[in-house]
């Protein structure tokens, strides 16, 4: 694995953060620290996800034995799968988040077409105290709303 890591790195075919961080680790390497603790900090600074599963998977087959390569093409092909249905899942939510965005816009687009149509609108609506009041609880349930469809649109899948 030592050998392995030595030369990813100096082959140079793996630019940008994750070519910093396999030089990073081969630099390590290179300085004598153990190829777990290397490993685990890798995986550590890559922020989990894949990275923890390649590096457990890496780790596990050192002790148990068995075909190191075979084991990374079926992660591989997971973690590829893993992207690809996240993929689909953002496609197929699309016209839902935009929908619920353009909803969730609606309430303030009606304010400022009011206030259009007809100048003093909004500070005849806050000065009185009741609509004051559920103007306020209106535009505290739109922010509850807007952080909902936040949350409902995300499609977590990172790598």
């Amino acid at each position: 694995m030592r050998g392995a890591i030595a030369a990813a790195a100096a082959d140079g075919g793996v630019q940008g953060a994750a070519g910093d961080e396999l030089r990073a680790s081969a630099a390590a390497l290179e300085l004598g620290e153990r190829t777990d603790d290397v490993l685990r900090a890798f995986a550590r600074r890559a922020g989990g996800g894949p990275c923890d599963t390649l590096v457990a998977a890496v780790l596990l087959q050192r002790d148990a034995g068995g075909d190191l390569a075979g084991l990374l093409r079926g992660l591989a092909r997971a973690l590829e799968e893993r992207a690809r249905v996240g993929a689909d899942a953002r496609s197929a939510t699309a016209q839902a988040r935009f929908t619920a965005w353009v909803v969730t816009g609606l309430p303030l687009a009606g304010v400022v077409l009011g206030e259009l149509a007809q100048p003093g609108f909004i500070t005849g609506l806050i000065s009185s105290p009741l609509p004051a009041l559920l103007a306020g609880s209106a535009m505290a349930l739109q922010l509850v709303a807007l952080v909902c469809v936040r949350r409902i649109a995300r499609v977590g899948v990172t790598c």
